[in-house]
């Protein structure tokens, strides 16, 4: 099965997990702004953390309470930064603080955070919550340098969006039982995360006017000025495509899964290239 068919199975698995998920909360004031917040989104985060419980030979099964609490964590936060943002859209839609308010937002976002991260320790156990209490630390931490903070791009990024896709990444190892891969999978998310935002900061160049441009990308500016944005963009992606390539040679996969696990950085940057209508970097 290739990569994009799993994500399509995933996507499904993981929209059918969410959809009980909510229906057995129908007592909440507030589950029609949990469910706008929640719907949609293309479930990558989710999709990698099961692809990467069955390449280590566990039940997929195992990996369903991971995928979605990291879906909940990932939509939650999404509508938070659209508050801090004042962004009105988000996945095509008006972004939730724009319908709901910020208030009824923020309330829902902080029940739904809490209520992803004990799905986890319940699924995983308590060494599991820790780990992703430390990553959600690190993405509050990657959202604060992102606003106020230009030294270090790489690290911005690492923190900003890294830590969710290490999020999805480690929670494989407790699924899978594969707990000594604990930090070989931690690094597959930081490095699968590095190129995804370094990809998308690439895109906000080519579709936004400059005066749009902000976040991450802004620290992409020098480069832009003086004509090496493209240049900069592949030796990032380059570098970190080689380090995961070096690093899942030493993940004990199953052999089935490896060629689609060494496609997954060039399906994530053309995933995000071609929806922007951007041929290559």
């Amino acid at each position: 099965m290739s990569i994009i068919e799993f994500w399509l199975e995933a996507k499904t698995t993981i929209d059918k997990l969410i959809e009980q998920f909510l229906n057995s909360n129908r007592d909440w004031d507030l589950v029609d702004i949990s469910t706008y917040i929640l719907k949609d989104g293309k479930r990558f985060r989710g999709t990698l953390n099961m692809f990467f419980t069955v390449a280590l030979g566990g039940d997929i099964k195992d990996s369903y309470g991971g995928a979605l609490a990291i879906e909940i964590l990932h939509s939650a936060s999404l509508a938070l930064d659209d508050i801090v943002d004042l962004d009105v859209t988000r996945r095509g839609d008006k972004a939730a603080w724009v319908i709901y308010g910020n208030r009824k937002v923020i309330f829902i976002t902080n029940y739904l955070i809490p209520t992803a991260l004990r799905i986890i320790q319940t699924s995983y156990g308590d060494d599991a919550l820790n780990t992703s209490i430390e990553l959600w630390k690190d993405t509050s931490v990657g959202a604060l340098r992102d606003m106020y903070d230009n030294n270090d791009y790489i690290r911005t990024i690492e923190l900003k969006t890294g830590s969710l896709f290490k999020l999805s990444t480690v929670l494989s190892a407790y699924a899978s039982k594969h707990y000594n891969t604990k930090q070989q999978m931690l690094d597959v998310g930081k490095y699968l995360g590095i190129i995804y935002q370094v990809i998308d900061d690439f895109v906000d160049y080519k579709t936004k006017k400059l005066e749009e441009i902000d976040g991450s990308a802004k620290q992409l500016f020098k480069y832009y000025r003086e004509g090496k944005l493209e240049e900069y963009v592949r030796s990032v992606y380059l570098e970190y495509k080689q380090k995961y390539d070096e690093l899942i040679s030493n993940i004990p996969f199953q052999s089935k899964y490896i060629s689609e696990i060494r496609s997954l950085p060039e399906f994530l940057a053309n995933g995000l290239l071609k929806e922007a209508n951007i041929d290559k970097i």
